[in-house]
């Protein structure tokens, strides 16, 4: 056998041992591997296989992730669905004031910024937790047909979507697209990616 094909043994061993200077030697002698067909003490390391099955997922994932034009697009068609279910809100909080209490509807034509604000904040959160965590998608994402899932392509739990949706408010968040391989900043607190579905 060559030196590569006494790797693919030896590097998931559980007697392997790591030598500056050979590489991955036996640990139980001391020395690279010489066996022809099979080796007497290999030993398979759980560990280690659950590991290369963990990046191999990971590199699937990473294979599928959706471009960054499909996350912009994702980013303009989702602040337009907000402004709209903000524009509904307002509407319905409009008609439950004029018929609870007439008098505060004066507070909201005069442009209050701190409700504005935390109606804008509340809206999003609603909208982003909710389709994300029933769906792993957010309106935009059923059109660019792209999904929200967890570094290694299973669904997200709601404490990750609920920290993916709050960490979209961090100043400068839009930005963070162009500093990684597109991951923003909401991706990568969140421990989350988009991938095409």
């Amino acid at each position: 056998m060559t030196r590569t094909e006494h790797l693919k043994f030896c590097s998931i061993c559980i007697n392997q041992k790591d030598d500056m200077r050979k590489g991955i030697i036996c640990g139980l002698t001391d020395q690279i591997a010489d066996f022809e067909d099979t080796c007497g003490s290999f030993a398979e390391d759980s560990e280690v296989i659950e590991q290369l099955k963990l990046k191999e997922i990971e590199n699937e994932v990473n294979d599928k992730m959706a471009s960054q034009g499909k996350r912009f697009l994702n980013y303009l068609l989702d602040l337009v669905f907000i402004v709209i279910f903000i524009l509904v809100f307002y509407f319905i909080l409009g008609i439950i004031l004029a018929l609870v209490a007439p008098s505060t509807l004066s507070d909201m034509e005069e442009g209050n910024k701190l409700l504005q604000y935390l109606v804008s904040f509340i809206v999003s959160m609603i909208y982003y937790t909710s389709f994300e965590a029933i769906t792993g998608r957010s309106i935009a994402k059923y059109v660019t047909k792209t999904k929200v899932v967890t570094e290694i392509g299973e669904k997200p739990n709601f404490k990750m979507i609920v920290i993916r949706s709050f960490c979209r408010f961090i100043p400068l968040e839009a930005f963070s697209f162009f500093f990684n391989d597109g991951s923003g900043w909401h991706d990568t607190i969140s421990s989350t990616k988009v991938i095409n579905a």
